[in-house]
């Protein structure tokens, strides 16, 4: 059961017991050999992720083509946590570095639960979004180009 890799995860600090079965109902684990894509760059974001056993690598195209790795994400890490609350397309890709178990919530089944549990969806909101902020936060110095140009348009 994921109840346990969920409890470990900083995406769902703070919720209780009762909080952490309801989103472990939802969840399935699913295994990805070795050096198998579990998602790729553009690709519709459908769900979160959390590593369970191995490692992910996450990675982005750059201007050349070639893949550029931007981290390694070992068990209790969380990854796609934006598809639950924007859905769009997958901004990187995630590659199996090693055989793994990844704990995943689809984007469908959050929406139906968070017609009946709202409290506990909103709950996930805010912590996905305050992961995010401080992923941003630690990205200032490569946006600060890209925003600046902008400004001067």
């Amino acid at each position: 059961m994921p109840l346990q890799i969920l409890k470990a995860c900083p995406v769902f600090a703070g919720f209780s017991e009762a909080g952490l079965l309801m989103m472990a109902k939802i969840a399935a684990v699913r295994s990805f050999p070795k050096q198998t894509p579990i998602f790729v760059e553009n690709m519709v974001a459908e769900s979160l992720f959390v590593v369970k056993n191995g490692v992910v690598e996450l990675s982005v195209k750059a201007p050349d083509g070639r893949d550029r790795p931007l981290e390694k994400l070992a068990p209790g890490e969380a990854f796609g946590e934006l598809s639950l609350l924007i859905g769009g397309h997958r901004m990187v890709s995630a590659i199996a570095a090693t055989d793994c178990e990844l704990v995943e919530i689809t984007r469908r089944e959050f929406l139906k639960l968070q017609r009946t549990k709202p409290q506990a969806c909103l709950k996930l909101m805010i912590n996905v979004a305050g992961l995010f902020g401080k992923r941003l936060q630690g990205c200032r110095e490569y946006l600060k180009p890209t925003i600046l140009a902008g400004l001067q348009d």
